[in-house]
């Protein structure tokens, strides 16, 4: 019986420990509970802010772009491709004549020179031909230059 008495006294101061633990956690589980811990999500918070500024930043300089491309073709003008050879051709054709035209005006003043010498020669020999015939207007237009170079 004394090994019963003294596993007896073991397992009651055993109890009572167990009991005096239970009592202490019960104490920390209380302070646990009164805790009140919340996470920091500033950072969190911080970047996701950061993110959602670029992102309308984003959003909106392509909205301006779209609005640059949607202007620039509304403007735009679509035309055939015959149309477009077709004013090519007419302007190739007009710069071909004007450039022909200034060829040919640029040698009028050779033909004007040509035909002034050409008429003045003729009017030269159609007058000697006139004073040799008529000996009188000849001696009246000798007199004339006579005149005229005296003064």
């Amino acid at each position: 019986m004394a090994k019963l008495d003294e596993i007896a006294e073991l397992l009651t101061e055993e109890i009572h420990d167990f009991k005096k633990s239970v009592t202490h956690l019960e104490r920390v589980h209380e302070q646990i509970k009164k805790l009140q811990l919340r996470p920091d999500t500033t950072e969190i918070n911080t970047l996701l802010k950061e993110y959602g500024n670029r992102q309308v930043r984003t959003m909106d300089e392509q909205h301006k772009q779209a609005q640059a491309i949607l202007g620039k073709v509304e403007q735009s003008l679509l035309l055939p491709n015959w149309a477009v050879k077709l004013a090519w051709g007419l302007l190739v054709c007009i710069l071909l004549m004007l450039g022909f035209s200034i060829y040919r005006v640029s040698g009028t003043s050779k033909m004007e020179e040509a035909a002034f010498i050409k008429g003045r020669e003729s009017a030269m020999e159609h007058f000697g031909a006139f004073l040799e015939a008529s000996p009188q207007a000849n001696e009246h237009y000798q007199k004339w230059l006579e005149d005229n170079s005296k003064k």
